[in-house]
């Protein structure tokens, strides 16, 4: 699983996912896009196969509405230090690593949402056909 750490989070993180969970993680700022609007971010993971990991789920949500992504993991509490924010984070990658498939294949068209250090949320997006 490869993660896209969003503007609105620390740069840190991404640091933090190879040094402590042996994650790749790259941060927007990294490559050239800080600043840029939410879409030209999304189009760039979904170009290079990123989760994106973020606090705006009002601008990545509507986003989802393709046939397939690599997953999209929400912060949903604003204004979080940086020790926060991992602690949100390994909340999920804890979540995701128990899955018994590979974390890139559960990770397709899922959201992961955590809401608070008690509550997480999973949804599947777009919906599957049924």
């Amino acid at each position: 699983m490869q993660l896209f750490i969003d503007e609105h989070l620390s740069l840190r993180l991404a640091l933090w996912c190879a040094e402590r969970r042996n994650l790749y993680a790259v941060a927007v700022a990294y490559v050239g896009l800080a600043g840029e609007h939410d879409p030209v971010v999304w189009q760039y993971a979904l170009d290079h196969d990123y989760v994106v990991v973020t606090t705006n789920a009002r601008h990545y949500l509507p986003l989802l509405d393709v046939e397939l992504h690599p997953g999209l993991v929400v912060l949903r509490e604003g204004s979080l230090a940086r020790d926060e924010q991992w602690a949100r984070l390994v909340l999920a990658f804890d979540h995701i690593q128990r899955r018994p498939e590979s974390s890139d294949a559960y990770m397709v068209n899922r959201v992961v949402e955590v809401v608070t250090m008690d509550e997480l949320m999973v949804r599947e997006l777009p919906r599957p056909n049924r």
